[in-house]
């Protein structure tokens, strides 16, 4: 059994992503661990190709090729059920981890006794050049759980925890565009402990197609929604429609 699970969904990414992204996991000082890349764009047979290579490259790379597209939140709850490895580390497919990353975030995690975290991501543009980078992030547990009654303070691509946990928790629920922010609600409601390293781990690629402007209100609306009742100590309901007249906290 190996240490690490790394936990990947292949959609859409350019080839110079793919490559830095799959190398910058390859290349860890941390070794033991797994590579588990899904491939979520089934029709596209030169991705499948590239994957295959890669698996060929390295023998730590497990492929998983869905019948069809099913979006990132399920092709990474595909994986876990797959993962062999004490701990789940998530990786997007067009970022870039630093090297020391899985080691630095394993050590810590270990130390501080938590049960989740995320760390510092540095963001860079489609060049590669830094846009910015957030100096600080929540780490006490006890003030993470204030702080993300209003947004996400544990950057998603970036997380790394306690593989017993995403499987308590059934991975992540149907709850659109905040998928993550709903799994880091619920992981604090059933009692987990959640911190953050304050060191930067990844460079986060932002492109003009991160985000779409169409969902940004939506997204607004979802995390409303949810926070709402984490606010109540309750779990939010799954997949509850939002509008721009939803009453969210009644």
């Amino acid at each position: 059994m190996c240490k690490v699970s790394v936990l990947m969904s292949v959609f859409n990414e350019n080839e110079k992503e793919l490559d830095e992204a799959v190398f910058s996991i390859i290349n860890q000082t941390f070794k033991d661990f797994e590579f588990i890349i899904v491939n979520d764009n089934p029709k596209n047979t030169d991705l499948a190709k590239k994957l295959d290579d890669f698996k060929i490259l390295d023998k730590r790379i497990v492929i998983i090729k869905n019948e069809k597209n099913i979006g990132l939140a399920m092709s990474i709850n595909k994986a876990s059920q797959l993962a062999k490895g004490k701990y789940i580390a998530r990786m997007d497919a067009d970022d870039i981890s630093v090297p020391e990353r899985l080691q630095w975030q394993k050590e810590y995690l270990e130390k501080c006794n938590v049960d989740l975290i995320g760390g510092i991501t540095q963001v860079i543009d489609e060049e590669e050049k830094v846009i910015y980078s957030i100096k600080k992030i929540p780490a006490n547990p006890d003030k993470i759980k204030k702080c993300i009654r209003y947004n996400q303070v544990v950057p998603h691509p970036t997380w790394f925890g306690r593989k017993e946990m995403f499987e308590h928790l059934n991975g992540y629920r149907k709850i659109p565009l905040c998928e993550d922010y709903d799994f880091t609600l619920r992981a604090l409601l059933k009692g987990y402990r959640v911190s953050n390293l304050n060191k930067v781990v990844l460079q986060y690629r932002m492109t003009s197609q991160s985000i779409s402007r169409n969902n940004l209100f939506e997204q607004f609306l979802y995390a409303k929604y949810i926070t709402c009742s984490y606010k109540k100590g309750k779990i939010a309901d799954e997949m509850k429609r939002c509008s721009s007249r939803t009453e969210f906290c009644e």
